[in-house]
């Protein structure tokens, strides 16, 4: 098959595939799905024990995973950075002031514009790891709390993961699997995969804010 009719009979499943990324251009997205098919296509062996389509799933996913880091992704670590960097600066005035510093005070003493000290904030506020309420887990879960498209911002934190936790954490949150099913799907207990996830989401926030 040419690589024009191969790019052809897969295009629907490039596309589907593309609907998991956000803030990254279709067109852009499309076009790293066709090279990441490409790789599939000379990597695949037909020894009847998988179909093309599941072998190439990966491979797709795979390059528009690296374009959406590019893309998107330092953003969102470089956001997390100053939102601390507020909190820092926040606490420091407060005990010069002897009171707590308005949003615009910390904004000059840190010579950002409010505009940016407040989209650092509620960027802050949507995935923060300190609630005493709830786990990290269950705030990223809550797609209130956390919309589909800042969670992809924790794709950054995957490079720091096992490639069991990889599996785990893109079951749940990428495939919308259940525990249970991501159990069954790699073959360990429930129980296991709760801990997994846990303490992959551990080293997630550490990476996403060191």
């Amino acid at each position: 098959m040419d690589i024009e009719s191969l790019i052809k009979a897969n295009s629907k499943l490039i596309y589907k595939i593309s609907t998991y990324f956000y803030n990254v251009s279709k067109e852009d997205l499309y076009q790293a799905g066709c090279l990441g098919l490409i790789k599939a296509y000379y990597n695949y062996k037909k020894d009847g024990k998988c179909k093309f389509s599941s072998y190439a799933y990966d491979y797709i996913y795979g390059e528009m995973y690296a374009l959406a880091n590019n893309r998107i992704l330092k953003v969102n670590k470089n956001i997390l950075k100053l939102a601390n960097l507020i909190e820092k600066t926040r606490y420091k005035l407060a005990q010069k002031y002897d009171r707590i510093p308005s949003n615009e005070e910390v904004a000059t003493f840190l010579n950002i514009d409010i505009t940016s000290l407040e989209s650092a904030i509620s960027y802050s506020d949507a995935v923060s790891l300190d609630n005493e309420d709830s786990s990290y887990l269950d705030v990223i879960a809550d797609k209130c709390a956390m919309p589909m498209d800042d969670r992809l911002s924790l794709k950054e934190g995957m490079d720091v993961l096992s490639p069991l936790e990889r599996k785990i954490i893109e079951g749940r949150y990428y495939l919308d699997l259940t525990q249970d099913e991501i159990a069954k799907r790699i073959g360990i207990s429930q129980v296991k995969v709760s801990r997994y996830m846990k303490r992959s989401l551990t080293k997630m926030h550490d990476y996403l804010t060191m």
